[in-house]
């Protein structure tokens, strides 16, 4: 006879209210004594057995016990909910991870949850989309949760990419739009959420009203963006404009952050989309305009390194920000100095604002910008700071050669030699060496200050650097060391060199290097440690691998630039050394049809180094008579002076008319005879530095001619300016005491006046400081002091007070490009200019004509 079952008014048995109260015991109690109530339904509207109840209370133990005593675990309820629904809507995550671990078959956590999901109700999707969330978050390591691969192959995403299209409340999507971005750097979730359709439908919902919602669509579409290809589905719905109108519209930094991330991430994919970012109506001028609106140091790091990738090596972009206005922002995150992250953003941001680009460059410069990085510099001590900023000053600094050395100076000798010994950081030893190079640079040089702060020893450990452009920018550097303006050396540069044992070190490079570039430059760097040293080159003598031979096959190279550098090599060896010109006759020597490619080359700096070499080696060019090759190379250099617009070309052509004006006997007047004074007084007006400087280093040295002191003299009669300039840039190189005696008399005669209106052309002035005329400098020191000074005796030269015995330095045409230096990419554009103007300018002090 069947035993009675009872149910209390709620239609529930015994067995029930144990299951759903956790009682065990009780549980058992029932089961031993009724085994059939284990699959007993409730008699309410549910109708749930003592395992769904068990459930429906959280109570695990229970659920347990009865999974043991083998219940049906693929039974529902009347709203057909099982276990799963069940713990979906009241959120019970644990007993879910219980039900998941246990991987009953009969219960398909994953499978019956997404189903959940993708329901119409409301309140069904939400739930499982908050507990789908929670199960689908990233571990305690930050690493993604291994559960997106059940998510996934159970079609998770594209239930997410439905809820996103469908009806339901903005507020029931959020714990959708949630879960996939616990997944989304999974590939695989990215590619389904392209081919569902999702980037459209989250295009679509930065329109919604409900703020989080955009937030989080824009952070799915963010982290898409990081692809090209669904960069460029983004780009081609319109994702951009829609972006642009969220930074318009909405004044929430949290909602605005993912936005303009992905304008970011967009610009920084392609290209292509990198211009649509910028050009897009409104973007840049709203990015600028945020920068007022908010202050929160998040958004701010955020703001600025979406600036600096949207500018990165656009012009366009990089003009418009410019434009915008965005000068004054950047340096005001500078100026932050409680939060280094907004700081080393801003820093970056300068360099990718003015990478490559003349006008942004000398915007930012003439706005002040490097004072700012400069106090940075000065004050920390921390690699990677001093890093990104000294990158970031070189970058505005572009690829103008006197305020790349404004900018050398500025951060000044002794910090730059603490760069060139800084530990495992390439990118400080290159800025090092290379801001080094610049200031040994020039007519008014810093070789002696270099030395005195043991540049030299730093410089020589850079030699073993693994890093090529490192090694070829450090020889670069220890040349320009030795030789100034007009080929002019410094001895105790040459000597400490010496001292220092760098004649090994470089003749082991010239013989040993694999890379033809580093071997020719070591064999110029020679050429220049031992010019009018002859201590020097008798050590280089005594290395038996040291023969001409080597640079003369250079001279046969593939490579033009090598072919052009070995010639410099060998005028630098013979350069007023007859005995080198000898030898190096005797070891093959050299023909003119070696230099007639260059003689006759489009490129300007070509032309200018050939037409020197023709000259240096005129006496040993057999096939050619020297008076010949020395006048083509002469007119050449005459030409270029007259004709060229470049001003690299200019103070390069100077600086070898300088160099072969104290050569040998002839060259002086040839020079004069072709109107050489007249087209260098006409530079000495030029508004460039490095070009009047050498323009003057040249006149005085062609002042020791009879011709060439009357033609001086007459040309700065007319303007009296030019002798200030004059007498300026050749402190430390010669001039004629005879011109300097007939200007005194001059004086004494009279002098027209100097025009009021003469912008100042004494030293360098960065851009955005204004011209300083005459009236303007009664107050600064002498490099700046009043005409007066240099006209009414304040010169010791025109006092018959003891002259200095400087020297000056020249250059030596470095004319390697970037593909020569083989430099990193972070390096190229900065590269070619630095090598033509190595070209230009070098420094030295101590050393008779």
């Amino acid at each position: 006879m069947a035993e009675i079952v009872e149910f209390d008014s709620q239609g529930w048995n015994q067995i029930h209210r144990a299951a759903h109260g956790g009682y065990i015991l009780e549980v058992d109690f029932n089961l031993n004594e009724n085994r059939d109530l284990l699959e007993l339904e409730t008699k309410d509207d549910k109708l749930m057995t003592p395992f769904l109840c068990a459930v429906d209370g959280n109570k695990m133990k229970a659920v347990k016990y009865l999974l043991e005593s083998g219940a049906r675990t693929d039974v529902i309820n009347a709203q057909n909910h099982g276990a799963v629904e069940i713990c979906a809507l009241k959120i019970y995550i644990e007993m879910l991870k219980y039900l998941i671990e246990i991987d009953n078959p009969m219960i398909p956590v994953w499978k019956n949850l997404i189903r959940f999901f993708d329901s119409e109700s409301e309140e069904e999707a939400e739930a499982a989309g908050k507990c789908l969330r929670v199960l689908t978050d990233r571990l305690e390591n930050g690493n993604i949760n291994p559960s997106w691969e059940q998510f996934y192959n159970n079609g998770g995403v594209n239930v997410v990419i439905r809820v996103a299209r469908s009806s339901l409340s903005d507020e029931a999507k959020i714990p959708a739009f949630q879960t996939l971005l616990n997944l989304i750097e999974r590939l695989e979730v990215q590619e389904q959420i392209s081919s569902s359709g999702g980037i459209i439908a989250f295009i679509t919902l930065l329109k919604s009203t409900n703020h989080y919602v955009i937030q989080l669509s824009a952070e799915i579409l963010d982290s898409l963006a990081k692809n090209t290809t669904y960069a460029l589905q983004i780009s081609q719905n319109n994702g951009i404009p829609a972006l642009v109108k969220v930074l318009q519209d909405i004044h929430d930094y949290e909602v605005l952050i993912p936005a303009v991330h992905c304008l970011g991430n967009l610009a920084e994919s392609e290209t292509k989309i990198q211009a649509q970012v910028g050009t897009s109506h409104g973007c840049i001028p709203q990015l600028v305009v945020l920068f007022e609106e908010f202050h929160e140091h998040s958004f701010l790091v955020t703001l600025s390194n979406v600036v600096g990738k949207i500018a990165n090596n656009d012009e366009t972009n990089q003009n418009n920000f410019i434009n915008a206005g965005i000068v004054p922002h950047i340096i005001s995150l500078l100026s932050i100095r409680s939060s280094r992250d907004i700081q080393m953003s801003a820093v970056d941001t300068i360099y990718k604002l003015s990478i490559g680009n003349d006008s942004t460059q000398k915007a930012m410069v003439g706005e002040n910008i490097h004072e700012h990085m400069l106090k940075m510099l000065r004050v920390t001590r921390i690699v990677v700071i001093q890093e990104k900023t000294a990158l970031a000053l070189w970058a505005i600094s572009g690829s103008d050669f006197d305020i790349k050395r404004y900018i050398a100076e500025q951060i000044g000798v002794f910090l730059l030699v603490q760069f060139a010994n800084a530990l495992s950081s390439d990118k400080l030893h290159f800025m090092g060496s290379e801001c080094l190079c610049i200031l040994a640079q020039g007519p008014l040089n810093y070789q002696t200050e270099i030395a005195k702060s043991h540049g030299i020893p730093a410089l020589l450990k850079l030699l073993s650097s693994s890093k090529v452009y490192i090694v070829l920018s450090v020889i670069r550097t220890l040349r320009f060391i030795c030789l100034g303006v007009g080929y002019v050396p410094n001895r105790n540069n040459q000597n400490t060199l010496l001292r220092l044992g760098s004649i090994k070190n470089l003749m082991a490079l010239m013989v040993l290097s694999e890379d033809e570039t580093v071997q020719i430059e070591a064999a110029i760097a020679l050429a220049a440690v031992s010019l009018g040293n002859q201590h020097v080159l008798d050590e280089i003598k005594k290395f038996p691998e040291f023969t001409y031979v080597r640079i003369l096959k250079l001279m046969y190279s593939a490579d033009p630039n090598v072919r052009l550098l070995a010639g410099l090599a060998l005028a630098t060896f013979a350069y007023n050394n007859l005995a080198e010109q000898k030898e190096i006759a005797e070891q093959g020597g050299v023909r003119f049809n070696s230099f007639r490619p260059f003689l006759h080359s489009e490129t300007e700096l070509f032309r200018c180094l050939g037409a020197f070499q023709v000259v240096v080696l005129a006496r040993i060019i057999p096939d050619t008579e020297q008076a010949l090759s020395s006048a083509a190379g002469i007119k050449l250099l005459i030409d270029l002076v007259q004709d060229s617009t470049d001003n690299e070309i200019l103070a390069l052509s100077c600086d070898c008319i300088a160099r072969l004006s104290h050569t040998r006997a002839g060259i002086p007047s040839a020079f004069l005879s072709i109107d050489t004074v007249d087209h260098l007084c006409h530079l000495l007006l030029k508004n460039v530095e490095q070009v009047r400087g050498c323009a003057a280093i040249a006149l005085g040295y062609l002042s020791f001619n009879h011709t060439g002191e009357r033609q001086i003299l007459n040309r700065c009669r007319a303007n009296p300016y030019r002798m200030k300039i004059l007498l300026h840039y050749t402190q430390r190189s010669k001039i004629s005491p005879a011109m300097l005696e007939g200007w005194r008399h001059y004086r004494k005669v009279g002098l027209p006046p100097i025009d009021e209106d003469q912008q100042n052309l004494i030293g360098y002035n960065p851009p955005g400081n204004g011209p300083i005329t005459p009236s303007d400098e009664t107050n600064h020191s002498s490099n700046t002091s009043p005409v007066t000074q240099y006209l009414a005796g304040k010169d010791s030269r025109l006092t018959n007070r003891t002259s200095r015995s400087g020297s000056k330095q020249h250059e030596e045409g470095t004319i390697t490009g970037t593909s020569l230096l083989h430099t990193e990419a972070s390096f190229k554009s900065s590269n070619l200019s630095l090598d033509l103007v190595d070209s230009l300018r070098s420094t030295s002090t101590d050393t008779k004509s």
